[in-house]
């Protein structure tokens, strides 16, 4: 499965200023945090729907608030550039896993960048909240293997991290160390879910494609992700979300 519709970079950049900028939400992800985000919950032990993950893109702190959008067709093309963008980094997991690297932003650090990872371990530590108990193998079995996302993305990591003060040059090094750990988890989970597959096991929910939404009737379940029906969320007369 390679990314057969990549985002372009000009999608790439109406998706980012969708996030910074959407309107009726006050905790929405970025776009770093959105790609720690997917990187978790396409490396776990379960397949995560999109009604359970969406709302948290939205509403990082409690998964309730959703968007404001302009349009039908506005909320439809935003949908469709997430989905894309997951499937994008799914495939690469999947089929190419030593070009993935996460998407990380820069502090320009007078002249010396400095790579910014707090919003995408973030991002990352949010997807693994999604299945606590599913991540227990490596959260507990293998906690070395998250340490830099746990420093950097979670409260008590921050605190620890004040007491270590890292130099600019060990703060490099664990960003750049960030891409190994999500090929070495996504593989671990991976392994395990052919392993169950082989032996039968299967799970409650299952795998559904990711498509980009282009038509949504009224009694079809929203794409915002709410679980409810079309006509009685975003496709309310009374107000467009």
């Amino acid at each position: 499965m390679l990314p057969r519709d990549p985002l372009t970079d000009d999608e790439f950049d109406e998706l980012d200023s969708f996030l910074l900028d959407v309107e009726g939400v006050d905790a929405s992800m970025g776009i770093a945090m959105l790609d720690g985000f997917f990187a978790a919950i396409l490396s776990g032990p379960k397949t995560i729907l999109p009604s359970e993950w969406l709302r948290w893109v939205w509403d990082t702190e409690r998964g309730e608030d959703s968007p404001v959008y302009e349009s039908l067709e506005q909320a439809q093309r935003v949908m469709g550039l997430l989905m894309r963008y997951m499937n994008q980094v799914a495939a690469t997991l999947i089929e190419a896993p030593e070009d993935y690297e996460p998407l990380l932003m820069e502090n320009p650090n007078d002249g010396h960048p400095l790579p910014v990872i707090d919003e995408w371990c973030t991002g990352y530590m949010k997807g693994v909240s999604l299945d606590a108990a599913g991540w227990l193998p490596v959260t507990v079995g293998h906690p070395d293997w998250l340490s830099t996302i746990t420093l950097y993305g979670t409260e008590e990591g921050w605190e620890q991290l004040e007491l270590k003060a890292f130099s600019e040059d060990e703060h490099r090094q664990r960003a750049a160390g960030l891409g190994d750990t999500v090929r070495k988890i996504h593989a671990h989970f991976l392994q395990q879910r052919r392993s169950d597959a082989a032996r039968g096991v299967t799970t409650a929910v299952r795998r559904q494609p990711i498509r980009n939404p282009e038509k949504v009737g009224r009694n079809d379940p929203c794409p915002c992700g709410s679980g409810k029906k079309y006509k009685q969320c975003h496709g309310s007369s009374t107000r467009l979300h």
